[in-house]
């Protein structure tokens, strides 16, 4: 027999312009009633969100992640490998992996959708540090995240869109060695950046790999080629307005597997909207189904 469902929700206090937190104070009430014995713990900016997650997996059957995709990437790599299922009440400014769950934003949707208890296997694509559920990005798109998270604009895609303006400017490109299941895979000479993409948008709007899906055991790898920085400039322009990049500015391939990739010189890089450590190289091991997510 299984047990009933219990609800821990971890809110971010800095989501949402810094109103995530009384945001969620004027909600607690209604939220208690539909989710009785729930717990409520707002995060502050010292705490660790991974951590505490980890141990609120321990206790109730479903930790929800609120705020952006940060949240949730710190939220999910605290549970995986529990039995606790995540959800999530999308508050950031991109809140790319609740799109590719079907969430729209509006939190009467997302409390819905955590209801009704829709209970989905994502993949991960995991490092030796970590697991990512949306993507992976190095060179420009790391650059991108960057100056995006420095930004001053409250509107993300502003943010994102001055970002990666910003970053298009300053980048150059770089040299890449990479293999997909063990194979070596050739290449451009030169690169403006690559993106494992286990879902398809970043920034909001931005759809870097569109064939990407959470649960088909596939992570894309979305290798822009060294086009003119002019070329690049306008490809992001009509990206930022819903269109692809065309035919010949990237090469995409896929692995089932594992990802291996060398850049030379070092990159920035992104892990789910987080910033890492500049990335020389790295092996990455796509694991199927390897979290239990509320979904639409």
């Amino acid at each position: 027999m299984s047990q009933p469902s219990s609800y821990c929700f971890l809110i971010n206090c800095a989501s949402n312009a810094h109103r995530a937190g009384s945001f969620f104070k004027a909600k607690e009430s209604f939220l208690s009633s539909r989710f009785p014995g729930s717990e409520f713990i707002y995060i502050r900016e010292n705490d660790s969100i991974q951590e505490i997650a980890a141990i609120k997996a321990q206790i109730f059957s479903h930790i929800v992640a609120c705020g952006g995709d940060g949240t949730v990437s710190q939220v999910a790599n605290g549970i995986i490998d529990t039995k606790a299922i995540l959800g999530v009440i999308p508050l950031g400014s991109g809140n790319d992996f609740a799109q590719s769950i079907g969430l729209s934003g509006s939190f009467e949707q997302a409390i819905k959708v955590l209801s009704e208890n829709s209970v989905s296997a994502i993949d991960a694509i995991s490092t030796d540090a970590r697991h990512v559920l949306n993507t992976f990005g190095i060179g420009v798109d790391g650059s991108t995240n960057y100056y995006a998270a420095k930004s001053s604009f409250k509107s993300g895609f502003i943010r994102y869109f001055i970002g990666g303006l910003k970053a298009l400017i300053q980048s150059k490109p770089f040299s890449l060695q990479l293999k997909t299941d063990g194979k070596t895979v050739e290449v451009p000479q030169k690169v403006w950046m690559v993106t494992l993409a286990n879902g398809k948008n970043e920034g909001g709007r931005y759809m870097v790999s569109p064939t990407s899906d959470h649960a088909d055991g596939v992570v894309e790898i979305v290798v822009v080629n060294s086009v003119s920085r002019y070329s690049l400039i306008v490809e992001f322009i009509k990206l930022s307005l819903g269109i692809p990049f065309k035919n010949g500015v990237t090469n995409t391939f896929s692995a089932e597997k594992s990802i291996e990739l060398e850049v030379n010189p070092s990159q920035r890089v992104h892990a789910d909207g987080e910033q890492l450590a500049p990335f020389i190289r790295g092996k990455f091991i796509i694991k199927a189904s390897k979290i239990s997510v509320v979904t639409v």
